[in-house]
């Protein structure tokens, strides 16, 4: 299956058009913006630099290696200069080192990704997780941040920004790296799962932004009206799992954004009579779901 890609245009009203992604069909928009991959119910985001430095954050679960790794080939990027994690949950490291070892799915092999540098929180307090003791293992350069740590290359930059403490005996939710990333003049805020109280410390520290990639996929738990106070989006995009357990996004998130644009690249079922009912009658005008992966471009691209 060829991955689909919707381009959101700037201006957000502006018509949008799936396209198809693979081998003698037409590629994705060239040049810098953000690649939201579609991995299920988990997060990955791809950032493309104006010269073509790539940086990854999260990796979804363990069945997101694949999208994550069509999607480096759709932009026919060989290098990965950054793989930023947010945090150590399976549904963000799971496809790390499936997608280490290329197509072919064998380390140690010609077609193995080419990873220059891993960030994360540091590894004390990780969960023993499967996920967690292979990510642990992976013999990739890895550095353990702090707020105020960046990294810049041309037409990119990503700062590690103040998210409050995380409290004593902290779920690995509240233990996350908060992002604040601009490319080409487009800003975003990557909070990862954190909670809202974190996400609005992160959200005052990054300031106004274009985009606010929802915490936590959407759940009622990640965002609040003074998130959106602080972060003033333009748009919202929401990562989440076709027919997931958890009803993300949340019918209180979606009644919270009720006036916002949205993007969500699936969610748990929009039918009354499903398992999640609150959806259907939560969803706003402004609110659309992708099925699929979602490039935004950025300085004029796509």
């Amino acid at each position: 299956m060829h991955p689909i890609f919707f381009s959101l245009s700037l201006i957000f009203s502006a018509p949008l058009a799936p396209l198809d992604v693979g081998p003698g069909l037409a590629p994705p928009p060239a040049g810098p913006g953000f690649h939201f991959i579609d991995v299920g119910q988990g997060s990955s985001l791809l950032l493309v630099g104006s010269e073509g430095h790539a940086v990854l954050v999260d990796a979804g679960p363990p069945a997101g290696s694949e999208p994550i790794l069509a999607a480096l080939a759709a932009h026919e990027l060989a290098v990965v200069d950054l793989w930023i994690f947010s945090h150590f949950d399976n549904d963000h490291i799971g496809g790390f080192v499936r997608a280490l070892a290329g197509p072919d799915n064998l380390a140690g092999t010609d077609d193995d990704l080419d990873l220059r540098e891993r960030w994360d929180r540091g590894l004390d307090g990780a969960p023993d997780t499967p996920a967690a003791r292979a990510y642990a293992s992976a013999t990739s350069s890895r550095r353990a941040v702090v707020p105020g740590d960046r990294w810049d290359a041309p037409g990119l930059s990503i700062r590690v920004i103040e998210a409050g403490s995380a409290p004593e005996r902290a779920a690995e939710n509240e233990r996350g790296l908060a992002l604040c990333i601009d490319v080409e003049g487009l800003r975003l805020l990557a909070p990862g799962d954190l909670p809202f109280v974190q996400v609005e410390a992160a959200a005052r520290a990054c300031g106004a932004v274009d985009v606010l990639w929802a915490s936590h996929h959407g759940s009622r738990g990640g965002i609040s009206q003074a998130v959106l106070a602080a972060a003033a989006p333009a748009l919202v995009v929401i990562s989440a799992g076709g027919d997931n357990s958890y009803c993300h996004p949340h019918p209180e998130t979606l009644s919270l954004l009720q006036h916002h644009a949205v993007w969500s690249t699936d969610l748990a079922g929009a039918s009354p009579h499903g398992p999640c009912p609150g959806l259907a009658a939560a969803w706003g005008p402004e609110h659309q779901v992708a099925l699929a992966d979602l490039w935004l471009p950025a300085g004029g691209a796509g």
